[in-house]
């Protein structure tokens, strides 16, 4: 019985076949951060743009190869930020499962915009929290940036998270 034990555990491991039939043998390549934060700023690595990280807000960077770049949470209010960015000029905000987005308007021009759409996303579970976002473009990719402040803070978290968007540099 033990001799049995140790073939499975010390015996050859299967891999992912290769087209030739030949075991591929590389890792898994893990992905980076999307970004650091230096000096009180994320900077964005692959799609250049800034957003200040300011007191009571943590930054967590999203993988570089991924669309959602950094989520912030403003700790005071538990209000969340997300900042997304997507290949090509359209500013219809994209699906969110278990919301509707079902609001939506031209909004004030932004420094990095002049064109921008504003969006209410709201959720199927009437517990779950509304999305407010603010999309935008440059000449060849997307930015929409969420809000999700609590449903008791909805106020409150929304004019934190507004305080660090008219910061974003890009």
């Amino acid at each position: 019985m033990s001799v049995l034990l140790w073939l499975f555990a010390c015996g050859p491991k299967s891999g992912s076949q290769v087209d030739d039939g030949a075991l591929d043998s590389t890792p898994m390549a893990n992905d980076r951060p999307s970004g650091f934060v230096h000096d009180g700023w994320f900077k964005d690595e692959t799609h250049d743009f800034e957003v200040p990280v300011l007191e009571g807000w943590v930054a967590d960077p999203g993988p570089s190869t991924g669309l959602m770049r950094v989520a912030m949470v403003h700790v005071p209010t538990d209000t969340r930020i997300e900042f997304w960015t997507f290949e090509g000029t359209d500013l219809q905000p994209r699906v969110r499962e278990g919301c509707t987005w079902s609001f939506t308007a031209e909004g004030r021009p932004h420094p990095v915009a002049s064109t921008v759409v504003i969006a209410t996303c709201v959720p199927d579970d009437p517990e779950g929290r509304r999305v407010f976002g603010t999309i935008f473009c440059d000449a060849v990719q997307t930015m929409q940036i969420e809000i999700h402040p609590p449903n008791d803070a909805l106020v409150e978290g929304k004019e934190a998270a507004e305080g660090v968007i008219r910061q974003l540099r890009w």
